[in-house]
């Protein structure tokens, strides 16, 4: 794509109109990440994003691509899968901008077991692309069988024997922050399969305020996703709904 092209591509995302961007929150996410990038082209703060559970930060994923696109951006992609993490730095090659953290985010230092699939498997196309960015640290729907893919699903037969368990180290999330001197955050993003109240509830909004959080909720209970939204509107975000993720913006 050229210059020329991009450029006009952004412009128009930056300029949806309101009665658009009311019918879904990634809408107005997407208006948020475009002025981000056009404001980067002239000049001011770097763009600073953290994504926790980054995957590729390719796939199903409509906000980490915008990095490209946004001039000097910076991000700490956290991500404990080997398999991902190769795959994400070949995206993201720029070790100067892009921190890639190989670790789980929990609530004390230490190692954790992540249910996965074995990478093989992925690779050799054996395992629907989609369970790339299935790890998970609870027993989520996928995880434990039900439902999702399980005993009432003809073909989780043939997935479960993929299914391992892998130990990995993990962080508190002010840890990772501080360690990787993130003064401020733009964009924050959680996709973790089941532990984004974990993660989310240790960040400090009065002290970070990010301009835009995106946080997957599918698999979490009813009870942690009412603390997500009530954390969020009382430092008084402006909260949407769509499809299993919750959009919010300062």
């Amino acid at each position: 794509m050229s210059i020329a092209s991009s450029f006009a591509r952004i412009l128009a995302a930056a300029c949806l109109p309101n009665a658009l961007l009311a019918r879904a929150p990634s809408l107005r996410g997407t208006r948020f990440l475009a002025g981000a990038a056009l404001r980067a082209r002239i000049g001011g703060r770097p763009f600073q994003m953290v994504n926790v559970g980054a995957c590729d930060g390719i796939l199903f994923d409509d906000v980490t691509p915008w990095l490209h696109r946004i001039r000097g951006a910076r991000a700490l992609l956290v991500e404990p899968i080997p398999y991902n993490q190769k795959r994400l730095r070949a995206n993201y090659p720029d070790e100067k901008r892009f921190v890639i953290e190989p670790v789980a985010v929990t609530k004390a230092r230490g190692a954790i077991t992540v249910h996965t699939f074995d990478a093989a498997a992925l690779e050799a196309g054996t395992l629907p692309i989609e369970f790339i960015g299935c790890s998970s640290v609870t027993d989520t729907n996928l995880m434990s069988g039900k439902n999702a893919w399980g005993e009432d699903d003809a073909n989780f037969s043939r997935f479960a024997p993929h299914l391992k368990d892998i130990e990995v180290p993990s962080e508190r999330l002010q840890t990772l922050l501080d360690r990787n001197g993130i003064e401020h955050i733009d964009a924050f993003l959680v996709d973790c399969e089941g532990a984004g109240w974990v993660v989310f509830e240790q960040l400090d909004l009065s002290r970070y305020r990010p301009g835009m959080i995106k946080i997957e909720v599918g698999a979490l209970p009813a009870a942690e996703i009412g603390q997500v939204v009530v954390k969020l509107k009382t430092a008084g975000y402006e909260v949407g709904f769509q499809a299993e993720d919750i959009w919010a913006f300062a």
